[in-house]
């Protein structure tokens, strides 16, 4: 389900590079299977969001820890 009240810009983690090997492509663009933010963190991929008819994203999706990269890839903070 999509939610009209929460922009999904909330849920964006910008600024983030690739760090790990490729496990996949999509829209012709490499899946890195982690990510590092500009802060040091690390985050894991974990899938791909889901959009509406609309192309609006489902953020009620995720779950606690995950965000969405540019192009709605899903990383989960890694412990």
């Amino acid at each position: 389900m999509v939610s009209r009240n929460i922009p999904h810009e909330y849920f964006l983690l910008s600024a983030a590079r690739e760090d790990g090997p490729v496990v996949g492509y999509i829209h012709g663009r490499p899946i890195s299977s982690a990510i590092i933010d500009r802060n040091g963190s690390r985050y894991r991929f974990v899938g791909v969001a889901i959009r509406d008819r609309q192309g609006r994203l489902d953020v009620l999706s995720l779950r606690r820890g995950e965000w969405i990269v540019a192009p709605d890839l899903i990383y989960e903070e890694a412990a």
